[in-house]
């Protein structure tokens, strides 16, 4: 049975009828016809598209006020976007997605209800659980998945300045002439110290390059003790 959760946190099993098979994964290979030659030539970085599929199936019971009591639940639920969407109600990746309408097909005198619930996954990642790190000095974390995640980082107290590097991917971070505690969210490009926006203080290999966490063995170093929050990702 497919699980949701909306933006409020509510919880929701959908009847075992409804079913979500078809799990699209659409990429973009940019590219230009030459003149005069056969086939394109890439002109761009290839990267995933957004994934759209559908929830879908019968809702039946013997009551009819009961089809129209799930039903409405079913509608005033999917109203709090985005949704994270389980294939079943025991997995533990989601898709976050948002609904683009509920088709309605009443059949048997109203005896028997067709929904269908188009989705669209405008990041078309999977993700998983949070998960927090401790890290202080040098400490190897194992990353699940098979993309790679952008985590959110956090110092414990208090710093001046801060440098953190990845040894799998080469990547580092430096904050210098901070005041406060400082976070640094990796996917949104954001820096704060005490809360206020600080982006000046970071270097700018980060602003190009970015920080990432790969599936695997990843050798952090960091000068002041920090929390890593991240969520594994799966194509």
């Amino acid at each position: 049975m497919i699980r949701l959760t909306n933006a409020l946190g509510a919880e929701k099993i959908l009847p075992l009828t409804m079913s979500f098979r078809r799990v699209p994964l659409d990429i973009e290979v940019p590219s230009q016809p030459l003149y005069g030659r056969d086939g394109d030539v890439r002109t761009g970085k290839t990267t995933l598209r957004t994934r759209q599929f559908v929830l879908e199936g019968s809702i039946y019971y013997p009551n009819k006020e009961r089809i129209r009591q799930e039903l409405d639940s079913i509608l005033s639920f999917l109203m709090h976007p985005p949704v994270e969407v389980y294939r079943q109600r025991y997995h533990d990746r989601f898709l976050k997605a948002y609904p683009m309408g509920g088709l309605q097909d009443w059949l048997d005198a109203g005896a028997e209800l067709q929904l269908r619930i188009p989705m669209v996954a405008l990041d078309p990642y999977w993700y998983g659980q949070e998960v927090e790190v401790q890290v202080s000095g040098t400490q190897v974390i194992e990353v699940d998945g098979t993309a790679p995640a952008y985590p959110v980082i956090t110092t414990v107290g208090s710093v001046s300045g801060l440098t953190i590097s990845n040894a799998l991917t080469e990547q580092t971070i430096t904050i210098t002439d901070a005041d406060g505690v400082v976070k640094v969210d990796c996917y949104d490009y954001t820096v704060t110290a005490d809360g206020v926006p600080c982006l000046n203080l970071v270097n700018e290999n980060w602003l190009v390059e970015g920080f990432q966490l790969r599936p695997g063995q990843n050798e952090i170093t960091t000068t002041a003790p920090i929390t890593i929050t991240y969520r594994p990702r799966w194509y």
